[in-house]
């Protein structure tokens, strides 16, 4: 269980230099324009062979067909919707900034300390791994809905910027 989300972030400084930054989305193959393509596709198959079945009598198949097809275009505008998700990383020379921003559009926002943030990755070798960027006791989840080896992924990537911005330089000789 994940501990309690930490204070929305104010906004980042803009005289930070981001120095590190990426950007999480869930993969999507259709654009609006696809599945439109898609739904009149299986409309001019589905129409037809409705009209059949309304002409031979068995009428409720029309009115049947008929709610599948819209409940089917619902589902595509729906999943497309859900491909708008966005996770943001970036991390300037104090802060690592998160930024979400979900389907409908709502944005949340954390930052945390640079030197105190580590990365997570709860369950590393199962399938519903979990990432999550964590200091001083507060967790923020990362890629719900990337795949293992996505997540495993940013965590290497995320984990070792970090440890390589806070790792101590040492001098040679004394």
């Amino acid at each position: 269980m994940s501990q309690p989300l930490p204070q929305p972030a104010e906004k980042m400084d803009p005289r930070d230099a981001v120095v590190f930054s990426a950007e999480l989305r869930p993969n999507s193959s259709a654009t609006k324009r696809a599945i439109k393509w898609l739904a009149i596709a299986i409309a001019c198959v589905m129409v037809p062979v409705a009209l059949v079945f309304g002409v031979v009598g068995a009428w409720p198949v029309f009115g049947f067909m008929g709610l599948e097809l819209v409940a089917l275009v619902m589902l595509l505008h729906f999943n497309h919707r859900r491909s708008g998700v966005v996770e943001r990383i970036a991390v300037t020379e104090r802060q690592l900034h998160l930024e979400r921003v979900n389907h409908w559009g709502r944005r949340e926002a954390w930052s945390f300390p640079r030197h105190w943030a580590r990365v997570a990755l709860i369950g590393a070798d199962a399938p519903n791994s979990r990432l999550e960027v964590r200091s001083h006791g507060h967790a923020v989840p990362l890629g719900s809905f990337l795949t293992a080896t996505e997540r495993r992924e940013v965590a290497d990537a995320l984990g070792r910027f970090l440890k390589g911005l806070c790792a101590p330089v040492y001098k040679a000789g004394f």
